[in-house]
């Protein structure tokens, strides 16, 4: 048909052209139109710095209408799973794999002097944009398992269904004590069976998104620091200056509105996975009253991580106090990792601490305070088993 369709925020007035492709699913024509024309740009190789210059300026610009999307929501917990949708699909649909190979390439055979090849693009500055691009790349990726962990956290229930006691049938005679624990025994294996199922999938869900997390915390040089020469990289002239003082404003923007962000996503992570264990810790007390701490420690030994390497005397001195805090299925793991963000954010390395306004890091010290507060509780067996 003529298009003539209107696009969600796509600006007033802005339609799809005749003949045009539709856009992908949940991106406006707008978006679509701005990808697919860098995407001419990765036809021919010699194009592929200008290509990729174009990209991570479209990229910007996705991040800087989310950073905005988020100060208007106002709301210290909304991390919004649709407003980082449009650059998701940029990346994983639309660029295509090779782009950062092949303007590496050509930028490299303009340095050695290739006589057929032409470009303006330093390599200090191409090092400098492929930094850029996997800063953000990898933000997107942290983002997409930060999403599939708060689905599946919702989905998966810590609490098991209630059973019904062991030779409750009519008729039955009261059993005798050597049926009674081996039916005990058995419970008590067929739930922990079962927490091992559910925690399995929490705790994995929340491992990828938290390492993912910290990769952009921990990014080589700072996430989205600017660490080229900008009079070497951009080149001579007012508009070269112009251009790169605009993208370096850009780029101190998002670094301000994602770092923290990313901070308290990886928080969160850790902060609710410990919370999701704590009602996995209830449940057991409530079901199995005094036999409940024998029952968790056995599910917590099944998460350690270190048991395999240890030798049967270590193994044996192995005690509650220490599983408590290093078993990925106990709340204290997850409350001690929340609690070491205080150390990553204060380190001057990838100066994340320099990103925080003032409110924002009065909240982060006020989580950093709670998670003490939970860790203590959690790591002491007195406290977490006294139900």
């Amino acid at each position: 048909d003529g298009g003539g369709e209107e696009g969600e925020g796509g600006g007033e007035g802005f339609a799809r052209g005749p003949g045009e492709e539709a856009p992908p699913a949940g991106v406006s024509p707008a978006e679509a139109r701005g990808m697919r024309s860098i995407r001419w740009l990765c036809y021919r190789p010699e194009h592929a710095p200008e290509a990729l210059v174009c990209a991570n300026m479209l990229l910007r610009r996705f991040l800087l209408a989310s950073a905005a999307m988020t100060a208007l929501g106002n709301d210290e917990d909304a991390d919004d799973r649709r407003d980082l949708h449009a650059p998701k699909v940029f990346v994983e649909r639309i660029l295509p794999r090779g782009l950062m190979d092949e303007a590496m390439d050509q930028c490299q055979r303009v340095e050695d002097g290739e006589a057929d090849v032409y470009g303006s693009i330093s390599m200090p500055m191409m090092k400098n944009l492929e930094a850029e691009f996997y800063s953000i790349k990898n933000f997107l990726e942290a983002h997409t398992n930060y999403v599939r962990f708060l689905d599946g956290i919702h989905k998966t229930s810590p609490c098991g269904a209630p059973s019904a006691a062991p030779f409750a049938r009519g008729g039955r005679q009261p059993p005798s004590g050597l049926e009674t624990e081996i039916a005990d025994k058995m419970e008590r294996n067929a739930f922990r069976k079962e927490k091992m199922g559910s925690c399995k999938i929490v705790v994995e869900l929340a491992g990828r998104a938290s390492d993912a997390l910290m990769e952009v915390l921990a990014f080589a040089g700072g996430w989205l620091v600017d660490a080229a020469d900008e009079a070497t990289a951009a080149g001579e002239g007012t508009d070269a200056e112009e251009e790169a003082a605009a993208r370096t404003e850009e780029l101190e923007a998002i670094r301000s509105a994602f770092v923290p962000r990313a901070v308290f996503m990886l928080h969160d992570v850790l902060d609710k996975t410990a919370a999701w264990l704590e009602q996995v810790v209830y449940d057991t007390l409530g079901k199995f009253d005094d036999a409940g701490p024998d029952v968790l420690l056995a599910l917590f030994g099944s998460f350690d991580d270190h048991a395999s390497s240890r030798s049967d005397d270590d193994a044996e001195s192995t005690t509650e106090s220490s599983l408590i805090v290093t078993s990925r299925a106990a709340p204290g793991y997850w409350h001690k990792k929340a609690l070491s963000l205080a150390s990553t954010v204060a380190n001057d390395g990838n100066g994340l601490h320099e990103t925080f306004d003032d409110a924002e890091m009065e909240r982060f010290l006020k989580r950093m305070a709670e998670s003490y507060t939970k860790l203590n509780r959690c790591s002491n067996s007195q406290t977490l088993f006294d139900h």
